[in-house]
């Protein structure tokens, strides 16, 4: 009887796997000094693993100039021949890797939203209606699942962001995303799970809301209109800030209102319309603040624009590729 494949003795987890594509990307910028190169061969010197994961980011990034895109869901496809592809490159070509403020997006799979109830491609977005006639939207890039029965209606975020109008029931209506719940009290709310950091962001624009998180580390807070909140990775929930709701619900139209927001957290938002992969050199971009008004219907455009007011460079490595450092 024939055995089973035995799997590669060295591969690297996902957050080692991911740390290799970004110094690849830091490497072929344009930028890198010889102190990059010889951190980058320190780093990859570390361990087996970590050579394992720097061999697979090289053959990605040789293959990035040899993908095919589908042009309606904005899949990214290997061109080249399938065969032998690691896990890594696998993830890469089926599930085009996403986009995010930082990295590559092969820690947020597209494999999350196989099998989910509803999901959106690039650019595209959704208007559901629910068993019990509330409304969602979907952003582009976003998927949920919908659990109703007698005592609840909850609905599970799996990816991206969502708006709520919630019809008045009397069972609770609940989003979860994670560890943190959102529960509607008469209410219309969006909710963004895509923001770069792996943090959340809840903002009202209409009655209010209570938010729960399920580590334990923060109090409960009730959220009241033209209020927004952040709740980090690790569940704690930061202040409530005030947020116009008109800018909360500007990407129903195509567009997004950046008040102080960090420059990571916009280019996430652009990414859902992006066909491709917007990647940064260096983390400490991320933090830059911006106050824009930005079309997400056109992000190349977008992406000009910010770098004509910030002190950065968006430059189109590949096809598929395009990478923000510092002037």
């Amino acid at each position: 009887m024939k055995q089973p494949a035995s799997p590669p003795p060295h591969c690297p987890n996902a957050q080692i796997s991911d740390e290799a594509l970004v110094w690849i990307v830091r490497l072929h910028s344009g930028d890198a000094s010889s102190h990059d190169r010889q951190e980058y061969g320190q780093w990859r010197a570390q361990s087996a693993e970590h050579e394992a994961a720097a061999a697979e980011a090289e053959a990605l990034w040789s293959d990035a100039g040899h993908l095919r895109q589908d042009g309606r869901t904005g899949l990214v496809y290997p061109g080249r021949n399938r065969e032998g592809l690691s896990r890594r490159r696998f993830l890469a070509g089926v599930a085009g890797l996403g986009v995010v403020g930082g990295g590559f997006a092969a820690a947020r799979p597209f494999l999350r939203t196989l099998g989910s109830d509803y999901a959106t491609a690039t650019a595209e977005t959704r208007t559901i209606g629910l068993p019990d006639g509330s409304r969602v939207m979907l952003n582009a890039r976003s998927a949920m699942d919908i659990r109703f029965d007698g005592q609840i209606r909850r609905v599970l975020l799996k990816e991206g962001q969502a708006f709520f109008d919630v019809a008045a029931e009397a069972r609770p209506f609940t989003v979860s995303v994670g560890d943190t719940d959102v529960t509607a009290l008469g209410t219309a709310f969006d909710v963004d799970a895509n923001v770069a950091d792996g943090s959340l962001a809840v903002a009202v624009t209409s009655h209010s809301v209570r938010v729960r998180s399920m580590s334990g580390v923060s109090a409960d807070l009730t959220l009241s209109q033209g209020e927004r909140v952040s709740i980090d990775a690790d569940g704690i929930i930061g202040t409530p800030i005030a947020e116009d709701p008109a800018a909360a619900l500007a990407w129903q139209t195509g567009m997004y209102v950046a008040e102080n927001r960090r420059l990571g957290d916009v280019v996430a938002a652009l990414g859902r319309y992006h066909q491709g992969w917007i990647v940064f050199s260096h983390d400490s971009l991320k933090s830059r603040l911006v106050s824009a008004v930005l079309d997400l219907r056109t992000p190349d455009a977008s992406l000009a624009a910010l770098a004509a007011g910030l002190q950065i460079r968006v430059i189109r490595m590949t096809r598929f590729v395009t990478l923000i450092s510092a002037v």
